[in-house]
């Protein structure tokens, strides 16, 4: 039996099972509200008559109090029956899941904003690795002077050259410059790949080549064994030295060409060098090598043509070789028919109806006939001699190709310039301008024998320029560079001793007043004499001598024969420079620093010799250049005048 007190309403009975499935639904239900009223929970007390004499008591959620409302209008009987108060059906609320579907949300995209967070820090971590191994030489000083030995000897080292490779070597320990320890053994170090493309890129600036590459050890790859680290890392210290000790001019002693060739070498140090070249990259090798070589414009400019020059010998040249050959032109000997000599080879002393048409190409007369013979044989050998062909007499294919061009001279006299002689011209005149120091200075001097021409270049450029005359081929003007210190206005000239020698003691001997008549003074000390030539305008120096004193006792100064400066050629002094318009030349050189002008120089004529100091030094250089690029940019030939590039020539084997 349950009781159950609902609202103060009477007590009612049911069944246990129905009471328990009436409460559970009830616990289900939700609350409601009805005509505003709130509802209110009451708690339940279930009691379970479990026998007679035992009950059982449950305590069981509260149950919501709900109100019925009966519409006692409608149904009177069932309102006064009704002694309880029914619960309404409760509303339940439907899972979201089971009801109508809700009207689709827009969505929008909102765009974040790019956040600039800083770089998370770099962290290195230290790790200590072991130091890569050492390799060293297996060698003492004393060593390394023993196998520079044959270089010496074969490049003409001086001794100075190789106490100062051995002294580079021991001061690094004899720690090699070139190969590296790797865990195979020793290997050549990569870079040594560069240094061997520069060597055989040399002829682009007129150097050997094949000279330089010899240099370098033949094997460069792989395992070097122990036997050879010292070789293999000299050779190649020795090549890179070699390039650029001949890239400064170190290929020839000038001295030893000619006692006229006095250059002052300014060559590299080889310890200097190795040590600046030691631990450089590949591209830094090769440029500070390259940076050994002339940096002068002229130098550039010949360099520009050699290159040019070199690509028009290497193009191909047609020749009648090219008969046959699809769309070729087939040169025709002038008044010859096309392939005139083609078939087999002329026999000698054979006839053969081609034999006229070969008298007619070298200029021999038709009357000979037909036969191959002794004149016509000779006259072939002519041909080949002239144009570089074996002078066999025999009409090979290179024969048959030249005699078929009509082009091909006949005669040297027709022959164009050799594009090989000149090329070899502009690499001795290459090499002359290796001889000249690095620096020639911001405002020098500089004289160019074979062109009899004087300028003073300020800044690289030419603000003056002037006539010269130079020495014969018998007393030629030297070739080396000084520093002008003063100039002389009204001087006296000392008769040198070579002239002295020369001409005036001879003359004296049959006429001991030769000199007194011209002019000169003579002193006489004991057995000695000495010649001096007063100031005047007969005097041989003119009105003015510029001096840098030297070992030639040459300089530059004013002439009283001033009609020679007329002509084109102007080699007829005893050596000295003789200067055109000399006044201007002093005006330019002194302007600058004390204001002279030419007129001011002029006032002191027939005052004494009077010297002017220059205030600071002025670099000469008294050169030597048949092949230059004048400032049209065309290049320009003159003669050789004694001898110096086919000495050159010879010694560089061109």
């Amino acid at each position: 039996m349950i009781a159950q007190k609902v609202n103060g309403s009477s007590k009612y009975r049911a069944g246990p099972l129905a009471l328990v499935s009436a409460l559970a639904l009830m616990a289900l239900m939700a609350p409601v509200s009805a005509q505003g009223d709130e509802t209110r929970s009451a708690p339940v007390e279930a009691i379970i008559e479990k026998d007679a004499s035992e009950l059982v008591r449950l305590d069981l959620p509260a149950v919501p109090e709900v109100t019925l409302q009966v519409d006692a209008a409608e149904e009177p009987a069932r309102a006064a029956e009704a002694d309880v108060t029914v619960p309404a059906a409760p509303e339940i609320e439907l899972a979201e899941d089971l009801r109508a579907p809700a009207a689709p949300v827009q969505q929008t995209e909102i765009p974040v904003p790019k956040l600039d967070l800083p770089e998370p820090p770099k962290v290195t971590v230290a790790v200590d690795l072991p130091p890569p191994p050492q390799l060293v030489l297996p060698a003492d000083e004393a060593g390394i002077r023993t196998a520079l030995e044959p270089a010496r000897a074969r490049y003409r080292f001086r001794a100075a050259e190789i106490e100062a490779l051995a002294g580079f070597y021991a001061a690094r320990d004899f720690r090699p410059v070139w190969l590296e320890a790797r865990q195979e053994g020793a290997f050549v170090q990569p870079r040594v790949a560069a240094l061997s493309k520069l060597a055989a890129d040399a002829e682009q600036e007129g150097l050997d080549a094949v000279r330089l590459l010899s240099a370098l050890p033949v094997r460069t790859n792989g395992v070097i064994p122990a036997e050879r680290l010292i070789e293999t890392d000299l050779a190649i210290s020795v090549a890179a030295f070699l390039y650029a000790r001949d890239a400064r001019g170190g290929r020839l002693e000038p001295s030893r060409l000619s006692g006229m060739l006095t250059p002052e070498l300014t060559l590299p140090n080889p310890a200097e060098l190795l040590a600046s070249i030691a631990d450089l990259p590949a591209d830094r090798v090769t440029a500070s090598l390259l940076g050994y070589h002339p940096r002068h414009a002229g130098y550039r400019a010949l360099r520009a043509e050699l290159m040019k020059l070199r690509e028009e010998m290497s193009a191909p040249i047609l020749t009648g070789s090219v008969a046959g050959l699809a769309g070729a032109p087939q040169p025709v000997a002038a008044g010859l028919p096309p392939k005139w000599l083609e078939g087999p080879a002329l026999a000698f002393g054979k006839p053969d109806p081609r034999v006229l048409h070969l008298r007619s190409r070298l200029g021999l007369p038709a009357e000979g006939g037909e036969i191959y013979d002794a004149e016509l044989r000779k006259a072939v050998e002519s041909f080949q001699r002239v144009n570089g062909l074996t002078p066999n007499g025999r009409i090979t294919p290179k024969t048959r190709a030249a005699l078929e061009n009509p082009q091909t001279p006949l005669t040297e006299s027709e022959r164009k310039p050799d594009k090989q002689v000149l090329a070899n011209t502009i690499i001795a005149n290459m090499e002359r301008w290796r001889w000249l120091p690095v620096d020639l200075g911001e405002f020098h001097v500089f004289v160019n024998v074979p062109d009899f021409k004087l300028q003073i270049v300020q800044d690289g450029r030419s603000v003056h320029e002037t006539r010269v005359i130079v020495g014969k081929p018998q007393t030629q003007t030297p070739v080396f560079s000084d520093e002008m210190e003063h100039l002389i206005v009204n001087p006296s000239w000392g008769v040198p001793p070579s002239i002295l020698k020369k001409e005036f003691l001879p003359k004296l001997a049959t006429d001991p007043d030769y000199a007194a008549r011209r002019g000169f003074q003579v002193t006489r000390r004991g057995n000695s004499i000495s010649i001096r030539q007063p100031p005047g305008e007969k005097n041989a120096l003119g009105f003015v001598k510029f001096m840098f004193p030297n070992n030639h006792s040459v300089y530059l100064h004013d002439t009283p024969n001033r009609s020679l400066f007329g002509n084109e050629f102007r080699a007829f002094s005893h050596g000295c420079v003789r200067v055109d318009k000399p006044f201007a030349f002093a005006e330019k050189l002194l302007s600058t620093s004390l204001g002279y002008s030419e007129g001011y120089l002029r006032g002191m004529i027939g005052r004494g010799e009077r010297m002017v100091r220059l205030p600071r030094r002025i670099p000469v250089h008294l050169s030597y250049f048949t092949v230059f690029v004048d400032s049209e940019g065309k290049l320009q030939e003159r003669r050789d005048l004694y001898g110096h590039d086919a000495r050159v020539r010879s010694a560089l084997q061109l």
